[in-house]
């Protein structure tokens, strides 16, 4: 009974997070950090959806998983091609994975730690490590299976809003894994923190 309430709640709460994306790709607020004035905060939020960027991501385990993995993400405007390699993962099943990141406020996203663990199970779940990482900012689909030796090598390429940048505040977070021998496809596995790479100096 446990696990069939535990599960319903990953589902509840993984529905209201891809809501609440629907919600901020409509707004377009940008979570702009550091502009005391609202014409500089426009301007520049004009202007960064013109930056070439490139940046470096390196998933750590989360609950124990075993998974680790590293991913590259290049801004071209308001595109991104995201690259991302992963092992450690359940094989032969489906993985979720976003961008999360905070919409209304300056916060910076984070990897939860085990405090994160409000009902004490040992666990981090997805609704106990939102206020660390915050809600969906992009979906990174097709959602990838593991191969049967547990990785998955990634590659797809995304158009985004304001509403995820700066690209650097937020993390991407992979879910899914066994809890009590059943499947949760919501839990977090890994988690990595967005980082630049090249200091907004682009190829062009």
């Amino acid at each position: 009974m446990k696990n069939i309430i535990q599960k319903t709640i990953g589902y509840v709460a993984a529905a209201a997070i891809l809501f609440s994306f629907n919600a901020c790709e409509q707004s377009e607020v940008a979570p702009e950090a550091g502009l005391a004035a609202q014409g500089v905060q426009e301007a520049h939020q004009t202007k960064s959806m013109n930056l070439d960027q490139t940046y470096t991501v390196q998933l750590t385990e989360l609950n124990g998983s075993g998974v680790s993995g590293m991913a590259t993400i290049e801004l071209t405007g308001d595109m991104l091609n995201v690259y991302l390699q992963a092992s450690g993962l359940t094989p032969n099943m489906e993985h979720m994975q976003h961008i999360h990141g905070f919409v209304t406020t300056n916060q910076n996203s984070v990897c939860p730690p085990m405090s994160a663990d409000t009902n004490g199970d040992g666990l981090i779940s997805l609704v106990e490590g939102i206020p660390f990482y915050g809600s969906v900012l992009v979906p990174l689909t097709p959602y990838p299976t593991a191969d049967a030796m547990r990785m998955v090598d990634f590659m797809n390429s995304y158009a985004i809003t304001k509403a995820a940048r700066p690209l650097q505040n937020n993390v991407i977070v992979l879910h899914g894994m066994y809890v009590n021998g059943v499947y949760d496809p919501t839990i977090p596995v890994a988690c990595g923190q967005l980082k630049v790479a090249n200091q907004g100096k682009g190829s062009r």
